[in-house]
């Protein structure tokens, strides 16, 4: 079995900080409930670098100057710019909420296929592929072509390997806007511990009731580590397979950063899959 690193991308996308290090910290907070809000997407995008809060909405994050634009992104939340000069006044983030709205979509019961997997579920340990950054929110996708009216059940990625440390993973789901990836699907946090031992992992998504009929990118985000060793990440790896035609899989190193298509560097389909039921043809 080959095991890929995605090294190339780190190098690509990555700013190391070569010199003395500036830190912003602070804590988000819902604007109305004065209340935590967890595993926000934070980043200064012009610096490809980000992080994400912690349980208890707390963060820390790397930047040049007091000019650095910081982006904030929570599922359920408007977005919200600072600039770090206005950080290191207070340290003390806002977010306003949002209401979650997807385009109705209905289907007849009579008129739905029996149960079937959308994706791949790659069966044979071919090889490997895993995260390319060690920055909170760097995350990993697989395209998943969809036709017409599907109800979505469940989600599926098959781990080659995993780390010593508990990791924790959040389930994002994309439509497709203009060929790139753009909102999440999903109306909250769907969080899961990394595996002890390799192998399929199964998330629940029946109560979403989510009902799509356009193409999606399923993936995994990298969210919370127990302890801080980065390098934990890099022993996590998913199962993939060599395609040379359309492969599937994109990848982002940290929160907010836009996603790449893998294909530019190498060819593989990641082994995410959703299961699902869709209108008959």
């Amino acid at each position: 079995m080959k095991i890929l690193w995605v090294t190339i991308l780190s190098f690509t996308f990555l700013n190391p900080v070569t010199q003395a290090q500036k830190i912003v910290s602070g804590s988000v907070q819902h604007s109305e409930e004065k209340t935590v809000i967890p595993y926000v997407n934070i980043g200064i995008i012009k610096l490809m670098r980000g992080t994400v809060s912690d349980d208890l909405g707390r963060f820390s994050l790397n930047y040049e100057t007091i000019k650095d634009t910081v982006t904030f992104s929570a599922i359920g939340f408007q977005p919200k710019k600072l600039v770090i000069s206005e950080l290191l006044k207070s340290g003390i983030v806002q977010l306003e909420p949002k209401m979650y709205t997807l385009e109705d979509l209905t289907i007849r019961e009579k008129a739905l296929s029996e149960i079937r997997e959308l994706g791949n579920n790659i069966r044979k340990k071919e090889r490997s592929i895993g995260f390319g950054s060690t920055m909170l929110g760097t995350e990993i996708g697989g395209l998943i072509e969809i036709d017409r009216e599907t109800l979505i059940y469940s989600a599926h990625f098959i781990f080659n390997n995993t780390g010593e440390d508990s990791l924790m993973f959040r389930v994002n789901l994309y439509e497709m806007r203009d060929g790139k990836p753009f909102r999440n699907l999903l109306p909250e946090n769907v969080l899961f511990l990394a595996p002890e031992n390799p192998g399929l992992v199964s998330v629940d998504l029946r109560e979403y009731e989510l009902v799509i009929d356009k193409d999606v990118i399923l993936s995994v985000e990298w969210v919370k580590a127990v302890s801080l060793d980065t390098g934990d990440i890099q022993q996590i790896s998913f199962r993939a397979k060599r395609k040379l035609r359309k492969p599937n899989t994109w990848f982002r190193s940290t929160s907010l950063v836009p996603f790449v298509k893998m294909d530019q560097f190498v060819k593989y389909d990641i082994g995410f899959y959703l299961t699902a039921q869709q209108v008959k043809k």
